[in-house]
């Protein structure tokens, strides 16, 4: 199985095609004793979980964006098939590689109940053509939630919770020059997981942002072609490149408010229900904002972002 086109060239662009997974049997796999192992806030109803997610894939394909699920790319794939139904993280796909322009890298999950999810992404990736430039492997953590890009020519990867410097260095030796110019290194505070759950770019200009977690430590800014790399604040590297954000309280940070996926430029965007405030300013910014029902599925401490991981993006 191949996919005609693929290649993502910013956080922003109109995505095209995504790769998914509808939670299955393997949501059962949580309880009480182990949910912690899989990041789950507590178990879920199964039903009640996929038909909040049924929603929001109903919503992309609205938005005229193609939903590839995982277990259709390895319906033949007796193996991966099997391995799917004991991980209950496999839903969010975000985590475990990230398309560029030239391939895809496949993450390096830090979480025990996630780790060797992304070599069945990369098998599904394979199954579709997409060439896989390198991985980050053990002792290098990197999660997909961490990386993103601001503008075109930037890719940014945060250390924080679930990602180490040897993480962060080894995606930048993979996409530095060929697929990017500037690589920024963003420290978070402890306690925060990815960079998605402060910072989401929504356009070449306008940004959601948890500003006072995200400002506090010195980035570090790497440009294709020289040695040494510079110091920026994040918020200062934003607005040399005229981005101005949309802040959001604690409260909301804390309830994934920001976590939405642009569908097409300047236009449209999917996320929580919840997040009214967020919605409400952002149509008043012209944006049309579309929105499913979270309330079981953000027990597993994710939403439209996380459960995304763009193929094309144009």
């Amino acid at each position: 199985m191949t996919h005609s086109s693929w290649g993502v060239k910013s956080a922003h662009g109109t995505l095209k095609s995504v790769l998914m997974h509808r939670p299955g049997e393997e949501i059962d796999v949580v309880t009480k004793e182990n949910r912690k192992v899989f990041n789950f806030d507590e178990p879920v109803d199964r039903e009640v979980f996929q038909s909040e997610y049924d929603v929001m894939v109903s919503q992309f394909k609205y938005h005229g964006v193609e939903p590839v699920f995982l277990t259709d790319v390895l319906k033949n794939d007796e193996d991966s098939l099997n391995y799917i139904k004991h991980r209950p993280n496999m839903t969010y796909t975000r985590d475990l590689a990230a398309v560029f322009k030239t391939g895809a890298v496949l993450m390096g999950p830090h979480l025990l109940g996630r780790w060797g999810d992304q070599d069945i992404v990369g098998r599904a990736l394979k199954r579709l053509g997409v060439p896989i430039l390198g991985s980050i492997d053990c002792p290098s953590f990197l999660e997909g939630g961490g990386v993103t890009m601001i503008g075109e020519d930037t890719v940014v990867a945060s250390i924080c919770d679930r990602a180490n410097q040897s993480g962060t260095r080894d995606l930048r030796n993979l996409v530095l020059g060929e697929n990017t110019k500037y690589f920024l290194e963003v420290p978070l505070p402890p306690g925060h997981i990815h960079i998605d759950g402060l910072y989401m770019t929504l356009s070449s200009n306008l940004a959601v942002a948890y500003n006072p977690a995200l400002n506090i430590l010195p980035c570090r800014l790497f440009e294709a072609g020289k040695s040494e790399h510079t110091h920026v604040m994040f918020g200062e590297y934003l607005e040399s490149q005229g981005i101005s954000t949309i802040e959001i309280n604690e409260k909301e940070m804390r309830g994934g408010h920001l976590n939405l996926v642009v569908t097409q430029e300047n236009k449209k965007v999917i996320g929580f229900e919840s997040a009214r405030r967020l919605s409400t300013e952002m149509e008043s910014l012209g944006w049309k904002v579309a929105t499913f029902p979270s309330e079981t599925l953000f027990k597993g401490n994710g939403g439209a972002h996380c459960m995304t991981m763009p193929l094309h993006v144009v």
